[in-house]
């Protein structure tokens, strides 16, 4: 489930488009733009010159940060929200879109380097640890020419950092946490870099460990600490030259993550839990990527391959517990209840474009996608003291098999040396199937038999995006955007309604980026306003309960509202840099229906995020380099409603408080680290139907060690 907002609507609009006139006019002063690259139109070209919001993480300042994983990064992008029930949990929303409890493909699409991470079942997000990471980039706005569907919100990049070939490198960090009425955690790293042959063949070896501390204890059993976990991952990244036209990079990631238990809990931080949730969560992934200089273009080819495994229990005791359900299945004050799936998704997929070679005025790509998406699902309800079932538990593609092609294109013409005009389309057809078997309830007649269910659906789109840049000064641009996102619709494991229809997205969106006062204040401003059709969102079906029916989607109407993305980088003196970001999304329901009134917004998404840190280099003494940075974040509350359920609940307030100080020498560097340094105890997901609340972690406090060789 998810979380949102709703409030004032035009003011943070009318402010971006005064800050864009007022940047406009002072910015023409100033000249030369930092080198800042990356490669989010799937070509290398300077932030300054992509003509739609983008916000690129370098591997300094993730390093910095002391993060390990996006989630920890959010605050760092405008208007990114992630919602994160237990380790490898994660709902990622970007630009006031979520993907709800049902089912349903992601909202945000994930890469790792030239492979898509999204899977048609979008409840967990892979996540990826960011050790020894080149950048992040995340493209904020619909993304459907280039990245296709599941990027509706917009796409994030993580890109691995390439093998060198000229020299033999690595470093290890190890560090540890003690949380506030919890356990102790800790993790270890480590990277190698091994030139095969100079300038020919390298491979580059990362590899890390983590124990992650529990800190609710379960008030039922006397058990301390019991949402502990462990988290493993091991990523090879080969790069061969054979000449000076050929470049070929295969890369292995395997990560996998085991939980005892889900981090829902009261405000005292315990549960009682009659039955163990733990979830183990493992991916395997490869791509082999192949770039080849024909001269006036390039081909690139990019060939995937993802396996993942995700056997996961959810209690459900208190779902189950109201009448007529608890004398019936749970007869003694210890009987308990929960959900059982086990399931495992194989994606093959295979990208081929063409990129001209960016001389001259005009530039362009084209290619052809193809991605399968082959997934086996088992589900059972699991008792404490019977083995009585009240929902029917299922066996087969759980939920959906997809077989998506496309042709896309994107195509640029500069009219001068400062204006350009980009124009692109994606066109692809999706194939979905849900086949498999149902298991009768309990409630049915004995003797009942399963029923097999064989659902099959196409959907298809064309998704078009018109881009102009202007760069009025060397250090200052001018962009505007009309994008078009789409999600294709799939199947419920509810007899009623069985089908959901896709759902696409209109983006309008006027944006400046650049640098003042010789570069000392950096900044983008953009202001979007969106349309969303077809919502997909949330239910139960007509005359069930929580405990005799499952979530599943619906098309729920429209909705639409303006946003705001403010980035600021100001650098106080030559030691000592400010930077903030804020967002604001307020995309609210235009139509009444069953599950919304108008003006309802979104779930799980809140209105405004906000985000501010300060960083200081100074010296300890003479020859001792050090470092001090403070970092606080705050999210609005977000909310869960569907009308016909008598559902609306709320979130709270997110305001958290990190900070670092340290020695960092040339080769070794050693940190002190707190995170939520005030203890916050916020609800960042809220309980329904009882379920418990999902809750910021307490404070930690530990040290980070790390060593270059």
């Amino acid at each position: 489930m998810k979380l949102s907002p709703a409030l004032d609507r035009p003011t943070p609009v009318a402010a971006a488009i005064a800050l864009l006139a007022l940047a406009s006019t002072v910015c023409a002063q100033v000249q030369e733009p930092q080198r800042v690259e990356v490669t989010a139109s799937k070509r290398t070209q300077l932030v300054i010159d992509v003509p739609y919001s983008i916000t690129a993480i370098g591997a300094k300042e993730i390093a910095d940060r002391g993060v390990t994983d996006i989630q920890q990064m959010q605050s760092v992008v405008p208007s990114l929200f992630i919602n994160q029930n237990a380790p490898g949990a994660s709902r990622i929303q970007l630009r006031g879109l979520s993907q709800g409890v049902g089912y349903g493909a992601a909202l945000v699409g994930t890469y790792l380097d030239e492979i898509s991470l999204n899977m048609p079942d979008a409840q967990r997000s892979l996540d990826v640890p960011l050790f020894d990471m080149a950048r992040i980039e995340v493209l904020r706005g619909p993304q459907g020419t280039l990245y296709g569907d599941g990027s509706m919100g917009g796409t994030i990049r993580f890109i691995t950092r390439a093998p060198r070939l000229d020299k033999f490198e690595g470093s290890v960090e190890a560090g540890f946490g003690q949380l506030t009425g919890g356990q102790t955690g800790w993790r270890a790293n480590g990277v190698v870099n091994v030139p095969l042959s100079t300038g020919v063949a390298g491979l580059r070896l990362v590899a890390g460990y983590e124990e992650l501390p529990g800190w609710v204890d379960n008030s039922a059993s006397g058990a301390k600490d019991i949402n502990s976990a462990k988290r493993d991952f091991m990523r090879a990244k080969l790069l061969v030259k054979p000449s000076a036209n050929v470049e070929v990079t295969a890369m292995f990631f395997h990560t996998e993550t085991d939980t005892k238990n889900s981090s829902g809990s009261k405000s005292d931080r315990t549960i009682a839990s009659y039955i163990a949730s733990p979830t183990r969560d493992k991916t395997d992934l490869f791509n082999l990527v192949a770039n080849v200089d024909l001269g006036s273009v390039r081909l690139v080819s990019s060939t995937g391959y993802l396996d993942r495994r995700i056997d996961t229990t959810a209690e459900l005791t208190a779902v189950y517990a109201g009448a007529p359900f608890r004398p019936l299945i749970m007869p003694k004050p210890t009987s308990g209840g929960a959900y059982r799936q086990d399931m495992s998704q194989k994606i093959t997929t295979q990208e081929l474009r063409l990129e001209s070679d960016g001389k001259g005025p005009l530039t362009w790509t084209a290619g052809a996608y193809y991605r399968k998406t082959d997934t086996h699902s088992v589900t059972s309800d699991v008792w404490t003291d019977s083995t009585f079932r009240l929902q029917g538990g299922f066996d087969g593609t759980g939920p959906t098999n997809v077989t998506q092609t496309a042709l896309f294109g994107e195509l640029t013409y500069a009219l001068s040396p400062q204006l350009s005009l980009t124009g692109g389309l994606r066109s692809f057809k999706e194939k979905a199937e849900n086949v498999g078997t149902k298991l009768p309830s309990g409630f049915a007649p004995p003797g009942t038999p399963a029923t097999r269910f064989d659902d099959r659906a196409e959907f298809s789109a064309t998704t078009p995006r018109l881009n102009m840049l202007w760069r009025y000064s060397p250090k200052g641009a001018l962009y505007a955007t009309a994008s078009k996102g789409f999600r294709g619709g799939g199947f419920n494991s509810t007899a009623t309604p069985r089908n959901y229809g896709p759902e696409d997205i209109v983006s309008l969106e006027i944006g400046n980026r650049g640098s003042l006062l010789g570069d000392v204040l950096q900044y983008e401003v953009a202001a979007y306003h969106s349309k969303y059709s077809n919502v997909q969102a949330q239910d139960l079906a007509p005359g069930c309960t929580p405990a005799t029916c499952q979530a599943l989607t619906v098309n729920s109407g429209k909705a639409s509202g303006p946003g705001l993305d403010i980035v600021l980088s100001a650098a106080l003196t030559k030691s000592t840099t400010l930077d903030v970001s804020l967002g604001y999304s307020d995309l609210v329901y235009d139509v009444k229906t069953a599950e919304r009134n108008q003006g309802d917004p979104l779930n799980f998404v809140p209105q405004k995020t906000a985000a501010v840190s300060l960083s200081h280099r100074f010296t300890w003494a003479p020859g001792l380099p050090g470092m001090v940075r403070v970092d606080y974040q705050h999210s609005d509350p977000v909310k869960f409603i569907v009308r016909n359920q008598g559902v609306n609940v709320t979130s709270n307030n997110i305001d958290t408080l990190n900070a670092r100080i340290g020695v960092e020498m040339p080769t070794w560097q050693v940190y002190l680290e707190g995170k939520n340094l005030t203890d916050s105890n916020s609800v960042t997901f809220p309980g329904i139907f009882g379920l418990p609340d999902s809750r910021v972690a307490p404070r930690s406090v530990g040290v980070l060690a790390r060593v270059q060789f």
